[in-house]
């Protein structure tokens, strides 16, 4: 008979295995979310150039609108304005910035050779154009 103290080779190897499979999973875990973190705490530069507007008013600009990047939900706009080449508007006709046919338009030309503001208002037909209404928009650096 064995010790007490002493486990057979076939129980005690399968335990170090699993402590060896779970240190590394946490070790990765851990390494990924740092990553993870990294990336979403960067921030864009923008000028004092950089503008956003919405329906005439300003909505960001410059240095805000790293705290303005992403989806933005709207009551319903046709009319967008994007000034400066550091920023860029994709307006979407359906809430959550979800893509819908040719309901979807950027706004901003991303072209610094140009210092014109991109003025927009959203149309769509053939035969009869209507305007349509933006239901969520998403700001990004271009």
């Amino acid at each position: 008979a064995l010790p007490a103290s002493t486990a057979p080779p076939d129980i005690v190897a399968p335990a170090a295995v699993m402590a060896h499979i779970v240190a590394v999973l946490l070790v990765a875990f851990v390494g990924s979310s740092s990553a993870l973190n990294l990336r979403s705490n960067a921030t864009s530069t923008f000028t004092i150039n950089d503008k956003v507007y919405l329906d005439g008013s300003l909505f960001s600009e410059s240095a805000a609108l790293n705290d303005n990047l992403g989806c933005h939900e709207h009551k319903g706009t046709s009319s967008f304005k994007v000034c400066g080449c550091g920023v860029k508007v994709l307006a979407h006709m359906m809430t959550e910035c979800q893509t819908y046919q040719q309901y979807d338009a950027q706004i901003g030309k991303c072209d610094c050779s140009s210092t014109a503001c991109d003025e927009v208002t959203l149309k769509s037909g053939y035969s009869a154009p209507f305007n349509w209404n933006a239901a969520s928009f998403e700001i990004s650096p271009c």
